[in-house]
């Protein structure tokens, strides 16, 4: 084989899984935002602030995770959804240690912990997806 047809597979290759991390950052991302719209459903849309900040999350998942299907605006969905889920994981640890706009997280409820893993993964599979958007551009 010769090296530019070596090259060109390793491309299809990067190609690939780059794609398959950004479908799984939406996905991630989406799932994200179905939890804080059932929390905000459950019972979260009667805490003043914290209410409107889990429909703006809902909101904002689906949107980013429509706007990564979407080849013009890929990378600043990725940076959006890497963004979502860093102020949804940092908002938690400041409600769990102390209070987040007068709310305390009491404990990892099922919810919590699911959106947690939740995040870390849309968290991961964006950022991967950034770094082959980077080296394909490069």
């Amino acid at each position: 084989m010769s090296t530019s047809a070596q090259t060109a597979g390793a491309e299809r290759s990067d190609h690939g899984l780059a794609d398959t991390l950004r479908l799984v950052g939406a996905l991630f991302t989406l799932i994200v935002g179905v939890i804080h719209l059932e929390q905000w459903l459950d019972f979260i849309n009667e805490v003043p602030t914290i209410g409107e900040l889990f429909i703006l999350n809902a909101l904002g998942a689906g949107s980013i995770a429509i706007a990564l299907a979407i080849p013009r605006l890929r990378l600043l969905a990725a940076l959006g959804g890497i963004g979502l889920s860093m102020g949804a994981i940092i908002s938690l640890i400041i409600s769990m240690n102390g209070t987040l706009f007068g709310y305390s997280e009491p404990t990892f409820r099922t919810p919590v912990v699911l959106a947690l893993i939740a995040e870390v993964v849309a968290v991961g599979a964006l950022a991967g997806y950034l770094a082959f958007a980077r080296r394909r551009s490069a």
